[in-house]
């Protein structure tokens, strides 16, 4: 297979904000999808050079920027990711199993884990066995999903198991164990720092010792509506039917509750008195019920809302409606109010309150008066933000920590609300969530606000009101509180706060802040000292950066805010500097952790892992506190593991066992860091974005070295996969670890190298066996490579049997990126092309590089340009049926597909000249994800990426037609596609939830199943099949690669209509073949039949309705439809069944009629053949009927002429129609009625008979005319023209001429020819430009229009010759230099208040120079003036 396209994953934002209700068409729809590319928040951001991105505080990869695009439901403007888990839930028991079919269909069909066994992906979630007492069993979280263990993590031989109890696509964060019954486990999903692209489902629990899991909190809501805006309401319960009211809650008090914990509902009860100034009289009715209290007061000074709240808090009440009051005032408006404390203690308020309108508060009083009155305080979200669209539920549980309080566990988890890397758009979660969540039992949940300092204006007013943090860290000190530590919210707020829970834990006290801080992460040492580790806002050199900062003190240091400081790690790695040894990583690479046994061991990880073993030191001291332990290429003498760290692990009975969490998976010590080694031994949780198969055959007989890293160990590039024969030859682009390559004889998990680095992009083989090789990308169009498997051999070396990389392009230094971040890509291996992806519409083909020319291994080599494809190309496939030239298809962001014809050819300038041709449908909305072709060029699959449009298309002949074959998939994208080479019917799709699949790909609503057997819910990349045994193999983002096999060990059947619509007249006849394929032995009768005809079809079947089916074949069905059916479209099912099998297929039947109008002649032959005509009159001879002809008269019949009036206002237009009467049949008196409209305001017309060939009208003004001529002689005929009468235009014109210039430059308009006047001089021209040469003195230029009444233009201009004073300044004389020829000269002399000192007539001698005396002036500024008939100016002199 030769191509390849890129599958992305999910994030999330909003660009356009607005919903929509019933239908969009197609091409609306399209208009928003391009309007929403355009706008998106990562228009930017996504092609940022690494360093860049880092700068911005964003992800080091922009993959995930691209993806959103790719996946947005094109109307809403965003991915719809909320359905993902709706569907995990509704589908997870609909699975057929049969014996044979599809890959992943059944237990024996099952998916088959390739690994690499050698690679691993980002880890977060880790925990020693709590019931394993030597300290072997460990479980880790993959970040992509998945949850592992290991039972010997010691043996560096060990390998890690999935645990098939919980979802593999839940990222899996934190996991820790109940100390009172160490068989419980809770683990945390998401992962909130990175913006919502490890969504998680709440918190999780085992009670079996973490073989099954439950999902017991949090999660995605109970509904999944979205809303858009700031949408808390006072919901109306009883009575019924009641609109919800709006509130804004109270700046002070508690918040109220959202779910998952129970809002606040119950009866609602009038204050008496009804403005809660005093005490509470009807105490015994409010008691645990809601109370609805006025603003101001009855008489009297009116009193403060905490005094309101204060006192429904004292007579019993549940919460506190207070609803608005017009006191007079004249500004007054019935707005929402945020209520104050003003001066009352907010310690003292234990019951939420809310201010509502004043219409809504009589509304209420009104309901109440009529009966009992049932309220719900429904508070969607905190967000302050109106175009927002939020997302209920809780998906990122940060933490989860377990308490023994005197025997009883008591759990807590830690809750937030992220974003897709941009404010504006959407809210994973809906901010009232944000907390810590309680809960003895896992089933009831106390919620526990983190609120943030109180800000205050000028006057001592609060600002804000009670704002919550989110946590992100929870720890236990050995007072056994709870300490909780906070990230940033959606706004970047709130982040550096830390908390300290009350001995019951039913409340937190804010203990220090850590000014322009977010992401913060805090651990206890094992004497209780407390220390943080945080992403700050620092300043160096003047420029602003996000670093990390380390803090340590005890617990009354932070709380006179007081703690140390301490000195950073120090990476010997130079390209890392000394201030930030996260590399500017510092919101995503924060790990933090304390020896529980000696408190002077701290470790820390950004880039690399460090330890300090005096306790992190003191600031200042010479000598650095931290200790390099590891470095990502295990180069400086350093240990290796894979960089960025994120978690670590110490065994709580031996504090020198340890596990880090990084990247690449994990890595292992036994003696507190003096020996580190991986353990990821089928620790299969690499992110994959792309995977490409080698032929079967191409290895057959043959031997040889492929070389790369291995990252189980140092990372040098010397690790070999030796390939011997045939076997399972495949490689993949991954995330952050390069390309792998693996070689496997076993059908299972193999070991692989890396032969690329980086990010791995596009990766594709040959499908030449005797050319043997596999071209590999890193990011954009940085770095195309082929690593040639030829066995090549360089003269100055010995190697032998051994495979070398070629370069194939590398970006000049410099240039810009081109293209994707993973980047569409095609091979032709025929011609050895590589097509790539360059942006725009543009693709670069690259050539000549095949053949491994001696000396060429690092050029660059030729390419060439195919433009003209409008928009950024997402997939490429070629065509593996045309072998003399090339055929490439293409699909693009913007949602079309093309077929590029002769994509290999090339003319004479080596300049593209192949044929591009648009096979899109209108039915297509999206960005294209996979083109793939099935059993011919014919035969054409299409996916697209996106939420919210139909996702599936086939066409059978060559894209000019296409179905729709999304059948009861559900709403989520769709990235690649592949059909059975076996049986037709048989189709497989890649998607966010695993590969699906269907056996009746060729009916007209095809059903779908998760083809899950051995892979679950996992996100699928890439799909590869390998033709000659049918093996898939799969990439998947998180798990690693998959394969499985079609099969048909069944016999079965198939069957495929050759059309996709027959049209037939009534009364007549027509036929259709019917294509059958029988598979594995298939030997059965089978009958067919059809459902949907027209009533009394006549169906006749050859050779028969039954038969016996046992090869393939053609069955003929032929149609009579009767004369008086009706005539419309008709979707039929063609029936296939047998004993065994129960096949459909579709096709559309449009049944029309030969004589349409009923009016005796044929449609074939009459010339118009939908309105009666018998006659078939056609006057103007152009074969189409007078009735349905718009313009049935000859085109010559009418001349219209006119004349524009002749100035300004002259109202002397006119307009003469002239009819031609030769052309019209002599034999009828045919008249036409004229009627003119429009023209100027005031301006009528009264229709006209004309009677003879001439028609005309005069005095006109300046306007446009519609004249129509009509007849009563032909029906519906009507001929119009437009005319326009115009006025002369005055004269404009602009002169412009630069300083000294000779040259004036004219700019006219208003006439087509001017006449231009110069000193006598005429010019003519039709130019609206023109330039003059001036000549020396007075210089008189006129402009002319055409017509007198125009205007003229006139202007003088005096171009003096140039004048010069030297020496200047001047003691005694200066010489007066006089351009031209002129002879004599007036001078005169002014001194600087402009007072004449003297005025002289003088010849100018042949010098062209004059003295002129400043002895007897005073020392000042002086002007000497010159004047001749070509010098008139003005110079300074300046006497010293």
């Amino acid at each position: 297979m030769n191509k390849k396209s890129f599958y992305y994953i999910l994030s999330i934002s909003l660009i356009v904000g607005f919903f929509y209700f019933g239908s969009t068409s197609n091409h609306y729809k399209r208009y928003l999808h391009k309007q929403n590319l355009e706008n998106s928040p990562y228009k930017q951001t996504k092609s940022l050079e690494k360093l860049d991105r880092l700068n911005n505080n964003l992800p080091p990869n922009p993959y995930f920027d691209k993806i959103w695009e790719l996946t947005m439901d094109p109307v809403l403007g965003r991915p719809k990711i909320e359905n993902l888990y709706q569907i995990q839930e509704e589908w997870d028991q609909r699975n057929q199993y049969r014996i044979e079919g599809v890959p992943g269909e059944n237990a024996e069909m099952a998916w088959i884990s390739r690994g690499p066994n050698n690679i691993g992906g980002r880890t977060k979630g880790l925990m020693f066995d709590p019931n394993d007492s030597s300290n072997n069993r460990f479980f880790a979280g993959g970040v992509s999903g998945g949850l592992f263990v290991n039972d010997n993590i010691g043996d560096p031989q060990s390998v890690w198991k999935m645990i098939n109890g919980i979802p593999k696509n839940l990222p899996v964060s934190s996991i820790t164990y109940d100390p009172n019954n160490k068989n419980i486990f809770y683990a945390g999903t998401g992962e909130i720092y990175t913006g919502g692209r490890a969504l998680g489902n709440g918190l999780w629990r085992s009670t079996d010792g973490g073989d099954n899991w439950e999902n017991i909190f949090g999660g995605r809501s109970d509904s999944q509506e979205s809303f858009v805006g700031t949408n808390n309401t006072v919901d109306i319960i009883e009575p019924t039917g009641e609109s919800s009211i709006e509130f804004l809650q109270a700046s002070f008090g508690p918040n109220l509750p959202d779910k998952p914990l129970p809002r606040i509902k119950t009866k609602l009860i009038i204050a008496n008195p009804s403005d809660g100034c005093s005490t509470i009289s009807n105490s015994s009715e409010i008691k645990d019920k809601i109370v609805l209290i006025e603003r101001g007061a009855i008489s009297g000074d009116a009193c403060g809302f905490y005094d309101k709240v204060l006192n429904a808090q004292n007579a019993g009440a549940k919460a506190v409606i207070v609803y608005n009051k017009n006191n007079g005032e004249s500004d007054w408006t019935d707005d929402l109010v945020l209520m104050g404390i003003g001066d009352g203690n907010n310690s003292q308020i234990t019951i939420p309150s809310v201010f509502i309108r004043r219409t809504g508060g009589l509304r209420l009083k009104d309901l109440i008066d009529d009966g009992d009155t049932v309220v719900e305080l429904s508070k969607r979200t905190s967000l302050n933000t109106a175009s927002l669209t939020i997302k209920p539920g809780m998906f990122f549980i940060n933490d989860v920590v377990v308490r023994n309080n005197n025997g009883n566990s008591e759990i807590y988890a830690a809750v937030g609300t992220s974003l897709s890397r941009d404010v504006a758009d959407t809210a994973l979660g809906s901010g009232t969530n944000d907390g810590i969540y309680k809960s003895t039992d896992g089933v009831n949940w106390t919620k526990i606000d983190l609120y943030r300092p109180v800000e205050t204006d000028a006057n001592g007013n609060t600002t804000s009101p009670n704002r919550t943090a989110i946590p992100i860290d929870l720890e236990i000190d050995d007072s056994n509180n709870i300490w909780a530590s906070t990230t940033r919210d959606i706004y970047g707020e709130g982040g550096g706060l830390i908390f300290r829970s009350n001995e019951s834990v039913t409340s937190f006290t804010l203990i220090h802040q850590i000014e322009e801080a977010r992401r913060t992460e805090i651990e206890f040492s094992a004497d209780n000292k407390l220390f943080v580790l945080a992403q700050k806002y620092k300043t160096i050199n003047n420029n602003q950066y996000w670093l990390p900062i380390i803090y340590r003190g005890s617990i009354q240091d932070y709380i006179i805010n007081n703690p140390t400081e301490l000195t950073l790690p120090d990476d010997e790695d130079e390209d890392i500097y000394n201030t930030d040894f996260t590399r500017g990583q510092s919101s995503y690479d924060l790990m933090l952790e304390a020896d529980p046994v000696n408190a002077n061991n701290i470790f820390v990880g950004g880039i690399n892992i460090f330890k300090s073993t005096n306790g992190g030191g003191e600031n200042g001291s010479s000598v650095n506190p931290w200790n390099q332990q590891t470095h990502q290429w295990g180069e400086f003498n350093k240990q290796y593991a894979h960089a960025d760290q994120h978690a670590a692990a110490i065994n709580e009975n031996d504090p020198n066992i340890i596990v880090f969490a990084h990247d690449g998976g994990l890595a292992y010590t036994p003696n507190g860091g003096g020996q580190i080694s991986t353990r990821i031994n089928d620790y299969v949780t690499t992110q994959y974005y792309t995977v490409a198969t080698a032929p079967l055959n191409m290895f057959d007989n043959y031997d040889t070295n492929v070389y790369g890293w291995d990252f189980t160990m140092s990372m040098d590039n010397d690790q070999v996969v030796k390939i011997d024969g045939r076997g399972d030859v495949f490689a993949g682009g991954m995330q952050d670890n390069g390309t792998s390559f693996q070689f496997d004889k076993n059908d299972g998990l193999s070991r692989a190298v890396d032969i690329g680095s980086g990010d791995g992009a596009a990766t594709m083989f040959s499908q030449n066996p005797n050319n043997k090789y596999v071209v590999y990308n890193y990011v954009y169009n940085n770095s195309i490579r082929v690593l040639n498997m030829n066995n090549y051999k360089f003269s100055n070396t010995g190697d032998e049997n051994r495979s070398y990389w070629w370069r194939i392009y590398r970006k000049p230094e410099g240039e810009s990126n081109r293209g994707d971040f993973i980047n569409a890509q095609a091979l032709d291996s025929n011609f050895g092309i590589v097509y790539s992806n360059y942006g725009s519409g543009q693709i670069e083909a690259f050539y000549n590089w095949d053949d491994f020319a001696s000396g060429s291994q690092t050029t660059n080599k030729d390419s060439y340009s195919i433009t003209g494809l409008g928009a950024n190309i997402t997939v490429m496939n070629v065509s593996p049926y045309t072998s003399n030239s090339t055929t490439l298809f293409a699909g693009t962001e913007a949602g079309a597909v093309w077929k590029i014809s002769n994509a290999n050819q090339l003319n004479s300038s080596n300049q593209f000249s192949g044929t591009l041709t648009n096979i899109s449908s209108n039915d297509f909305v999206g960005s294209v994800s996979d083109v793939e072709i099935g059993k011919d060029e014919n035969h054409l699959f299409v996916t697209f990426y996106n939420y919210g449009v139909e996702n599936i298309f086939y066409s059978n002949d060559g894209g000019q037609t296409w179905n729709s074959k999304d059948g009861n998939l559900p709403d989520l994208p769709v990235y690649s596609i592949l059909q059975s080479p076996l049986n037709e019917d048989e189709v497989i799709i890649g998607t966010d939830l695993g590969v699906w699949y269907t056996k009746d790909f060729n009916s007209s609503s095809p059903s779908w199943s998760q083809a899950n057997a051995g892979m679950k819910d996992v996100r699928i990349t890439d799909m590869d099949l390998r033709k000659g045994d049918n093996t898939v193999f799969v990439s998947t983002y998180g798990l690693g690669i998959y394969s499985g096999k079609f099969e048909n060990n069944e016999p079965s059947i198939s069957i495929s209509p050759s059309v996709n619509s027959i049209t037939i007249f009534k009364g007549q006849s027509g036929s259709f073949n019917v294509d059958y394929k029988a598979f594995s032995d298939f030997n059965e009768e089978v009958e067919f039949s059809i459902d949907g005809l027209p009533t009394n079809t006549n169906v006749t079947y050859d050779p028969s309705n039954k038969f016996t089916i046992n090869q393939d074949g053609t069955l003929k069905i032929d149609l009579a439809i009767d004369i008086d059916a009706e005539t419309k479209s008709y979707p039929l099912t063609i029936n296939a069944v047998s004993n065994t099998q129960n096949k459909t297929a579709g096709i559309l039947l449009e049944v029309t009629s030969d004589d349409i109008d009923n009016d005796g002649i044929k449609n074939d032959v009459d010339n118009c053949p939908e309105t009666a005509n018998p006659d078939q009159s056609d006057l103007d001879g152009d074969n189409i009927g007078d009735v349905c002809d718009p313009n049935p008269l000859p085109s010559d019949t009418f001349s219209l002429q006119s004349s524009n009036e002749t100035c300004r206002s002259s109202n002397d237009g006119k307009m003469q129609l002239d009819i031609k009467t030769d052309g019209l049949p002599s034999d009828t008196n045919i008249k036409f009625t004229l009627a003119v409209t429009g023209g100027p305001s005031g301006f009528s017309h009264t229709p006209e008979t004309l009677e003879g060939d001439s028609w005309s009208l005069s005095s006109l003004e300046a306007a446009t005319y519609t004249v129509c001529l009509t007849s009563d002689s032909i029906a519906n005929f009507e001929q119009c023209f437009n005319v326009v009468i115009t006025e002369p235009q005055d004269l404009s014109v602009l002169s412009s001429r630069a300083q000294d210039s000779d040259i004036v430059n004219l700019t006219m308009s208003g006439s087509e020819i001017y006449t231009i006047i110069h000193n006598n001089s005429t010019i003519k021209t039709s130019n609206s430009k023109l330039d003059i040469e001036l000549k020396k003195g007075l210089n008189i230029i006129k402009v002319y229009a055409e017509k007198e009444c125009q205007g003229v233009y006139e202007e003088t201009i005096f171009n003096s010759e140039d004048i010069l004073l030297s020496p200047n300044p001047a003691r005694t004389s200066s010489k007066l230099w006089i351009g031209g020829n002129d002879k004599n000269v007036n001078l005169s002399m002014f001194d600087n208040a402009g007072r004449l000192l003297w005025t002289n007539e003088n010849n100018v001698p042949s010098s062209r120079s004059i003295d002129i005396q400043v002895s007897n002036l005073r020392p000042g500024l002086y002007y000497v003036k010159v004047q001749s008939e070509t010098v008139k100016k003005t110079a300074k002199l300046i006497k010293e």
